[in-house]
């Protein structure tokens, strides 16, 4: 698919939050939307669920950092979709908590920001482990951080 789930989902919301602020939308971005959308349209499965899911999860297995009110804590990001996330060993939270979402895409020198609502939460085993259910809210960041020397190609060639 090229970008990252991650990277679709962080577009896919800020498209969505330009388009909320009154903002208005290029056609190019609303053809951006549109394919954002069918990248995550809902199976059969997902109509049917309890909730009536709008969008397809995707199974992933990324590291994220929750934080808000004293919650500082790294988590396991198990389904990412455009409206929301599922996050497994993560710390108790109470539903209706706000909560943001840190999520680092390494090889792109990316830290993505999510604010989101707790929906809901379920222990995960016995002890303190919870699955952590977001709703993912208003509009992400995205900071760009440069990239690390080690990697830079310039710089190999000059020290050849």
């Amino acid at each position: 698919m090229g970008m990252s789930a991650l990277e679709h989902v962080y577009q896919y919301r800020l498209l969505i939050g330009k388009s909320a602020s009154g903002a208005g939308l290029s056609i190019d971005e609303i053809v951006q939307l549109t394919e954002l959308e069918a990248i995550f349209a809902a199976s059969a499965e997902d109509q049917r669920a309890r909730d009536g899911r709008r969008f397809n999860r995707q199974r992933v297995d990324l590291t994220g950092v929750l934080r808000g009110g004293k919650l500082n804590d790294t988590v396991t990001v198990s389904e990412l979709a455009p409206g929301g996330v599922v996050c497994r060993s993560a710390p108790y939270a109470e539903p209706g908590d706000a909560v943001e979402l840190v999520m680092e895409d390494v090889e792109a020198c990316r830290s993505y920001r999510f604010k989101a609502t707790v929906l809901w939460l379920r222990e995960e085993h016995e002890g303190d482990d919870f699955v952590v259910g977001l709703e993912l809210v208003g509009t992400p960041v995205m900071i760009h951080y440069g990239a690390r020397q080690t990697t830079e190609p310039l710089f190999t060639r000059i020290a050849a």
